[in-house]
């Protein structure tokens, strides 16, 4: 399960120096990896914990809200939004997708995966040390 987990925070890394990095040349797909960094992040914590991964969108927001939490939850949502809007060209249900919004996305995204990662080095390094039960 540690190196599942791992996995998934290595791919949002990836998905967010993407998200970064192509910004400047193609905001629809920066706001598509943005989705999918954060995605990668809240499964990282699914996996950590012994969760089945839902296949649905909703349900992963749903096991999102419950772990790790509301503001990943409501990230997700937005994101979505942005990821619909720039992959499917739908209409704004939430957040208009402009290069200011990605802008902000990003670093919001940013220090999502960074509490995740850390959070998950902690609970790693108590159960290694013995001061976290296994259940």
């Amino acid at each position: 399960m540690d190196k599942k987990y791992s996995n998934e925070l290595k791919d949002a890394r990836e998905f967010l120096k993407i998200a970064e990095d192509i910004l400047g040349s193609s905001l629809k797909t920066s706001a598509n990896r943005l989705y999918f960094a954060l995605e990668k992040g809240v499964i990282a914590c699914l996996n950590y914990d012994g969760i089945e991964i839902p296949k649905n969108h909703q349900k992963l927001w749903d096991s999102a809200n419950e772990l790790p939490g509301e503001k990943y939850y409501t990230a997700l949502r937005e994101l979505y939004d942005l990821r619909m809007q720039a992959d499917y060209g739908a209409m704004s249900l939430i957040v208009p997708l402009n290069s200011e919004i990605i802008k902000k996305a990003i670093e919001r995204v940013k220090d999502l995966i960074n509490s995740i990662e850390f959070n998950l080095k902690l609970q790693n390094d108590k159960k290694l040390n013995g001061e976290l039960g296994d259940d």
